[in-house]
């Protein structure tokens, strides 16, 4: 009987073990989700020497180290960190890694073409005026 005893609680002890054992792969994928994220903001600047980069989020200027391996595209050409002109869209994909966030991908938009200004065009569309004799 006592032979019994001692069989049931190792057999409870192991079911135990196998069951965390189970659930801590889960727990680890929905970590791996959870911690990586996107953000959108303004280029403000970047330190090559340190490796990181600003991005204006808001109001608030978020300091991101960026991943040697990191992929750094604007439109379809790969570019270097200090290509990044500052006031320029970025979107900054970044996971966090020993409580930091630290950038993998950054996306350049495109900058805008500028149109030109209403006085520039009005003026362009006024012939000059001829010389009084």
């Amino acid at each position: 009987m006592k032979f019994a005893k001692v069989l049931v609680a190792v057999l409870a002890c192991t079911s135990l073990l196998l069951a965390q054992e189970a659930a801590a792969p889960k727990a680890a994928k929905s970590e791996k989700k959870a911690a990586t994220s996107t953000i959108k903001g303004t280029f403000v600047s970047a330190d090559a020497v340190a490796n990181t980069i600003i991005v204006k989020v808001g109001k608030k200027d978020d300091t991101l180290a960026v991943d040697a391996a990191a992929k750094i595209m604007s439109g379809k050409e790969t570019v270097q960190l200090a290509d990044i002109k500052a006031d320029s869209k970025v979107t900054v994909s970044c996971k966090m890694v020993d409580g930091k966030k630290v950038a993998d991908k950054i996306s350049v938009a495109a900058p805008k073409a500028e149109k030109p200004a209403k006085a520039e065009k009005k003026a362009a569309a006024e012939p000059a005026a001829a010389p009084a004799k």
